[in-house]
């Protein structure tokens, strides 16, 4: 208890210090907090540092914990904002798609519905391999701490076909569609009042699957527990347009995530490249009439219908959009 206590100690003072020294750091969250709408003070800062430091704690945890540990904590100290939309999700007999970005401790999400679903069908996690991201390898390991019931798919051509036939066989694969990749699978969707990048997998597979989407976000509590807020689980209606589809839908996820960002920014592990990942601006930002021109670019670079684009832009003006 004593080294606990020594480390957390440590944890916090340096952590303190980094929130009073580490200039780029600040420059950096200065400008995403803009976007949040956030003020920009210490405390804020600390409270993102804190929060990395929490998520990190709570891997370790998992990693170094027995199996009777660990399904404890997750039955006693992780709590569902909504219990009828868990139940949904549980008693569904399709397949479902679990949305959760990185936001927070959300392996500890994954965990929970691994133990509460898993003896009834497989939790898939697909993200992307450690060869071409190192900080997922240590999720192989968080993420099967329970020993079954978890199967892990790398995002790669051989992953996502393996996804597609996990689905089809009403499996559970959970997404993170937040992580930062210009590559072929990403498109540019609005979000916190610019265009910016995102990775369009989440929507591809629950179109090709008809999947049920719930999207959820895990956030630490102040009694060491975790709080897992849930959208309402949904099914997409699909049109005979599927690369419309996709930016629709693909819309309606970070819609989600920026409402989140904007309830609680500290959790989110990309908070600090915020500002980085927004490109042009939509109707309600100054300098948007100088970007017009290259707004509609962008649609026909994507071969989007430049109709859709500007109704969304003129429902953007309206504040109707989603």
């Amino acid at each position: 208890m004593t080294d606990n206590l020594l480390s957390a100690h440590i944890s916090t003072m340096s952590n303190v210090w980094r929130a009073l020294t580490d200039e780029k750091l600040k420059k950096n969250l200065k400008k995403s907090f803009s976007h949040t709408n956030t003020s920009f003070t210490l405390r804020n800062v600390y409270s993102h540092l804190w929060s990395m430091e929490r998520t990190h704690r709570f891997n370790q945890f998992c990693l170094n914990s027995s199996h009777a540990t660990l399904t404890k904590f997750l039955n006693e100290r992780v709590t569902i904002s909504n219990k009828v939309y868990w139940r949904e999700v549980h008693n569904f007999d399709g397949p479902v798609i679990f949305v959760t970005p990185h936001y927070g401790p959300f392996s500890i999400g994954c965990l929970k519905a691994i133990l509460d679903m898993g003896a009834t069908r497989t939790i898939n996690a697909f993200y992307d391999p450690p060869q071409k991201n190192s900080t997922n390898a240590i999720y192989k390991d968080v993420l099967g701490s329970l020993g079954s019931g978890f199967n892990p798919i790398f995002n790669d051509k051989r992953g996502l076909v393996s996804a597609i036939k996990r689905l089809k066989n009403n499996e559970i694969v959970t997404m993170m569609p937040d992580v930062f990749d210009l590559s072929g699978q990403s498109i540019s969707v609005p979000f916190f009042g610019h265009f910016a990048s995102a990775m369009a997998g989440t929507a591809f597979l629950t179109l090709k699957t008809n999947a049920l989407v719930l999207q959820a976000y895990c956030v630490p509590t102040a009694s060491g527990g975790v709080h897992c807020l849930l959208d309402e689980p949904f099914r997409y209606v699909q049109t005979n347009d599927f690369e419309q589809d996709i930016f629709e839908l693909t819309s309606i996820l970070f819609k989600s995530i920026e409402q989140q960002i904007r309830k609680a920014p500290e959790h989110w592990v990309y908070l600090r490249q915020l500002n980085e990942r927004l490109g042009l601006p939509l109707p309600q930002n100054q300098g948007f009439e100088n970007s017009r021109g290259k707004i509609s670019a962008v649609a026909n670079s994507l071969n989007i219908d430049t109709n859709y684009i500007s109704n969304v832009i003129q429902a953007y003006s309206k504040n109707e959009f989603l």
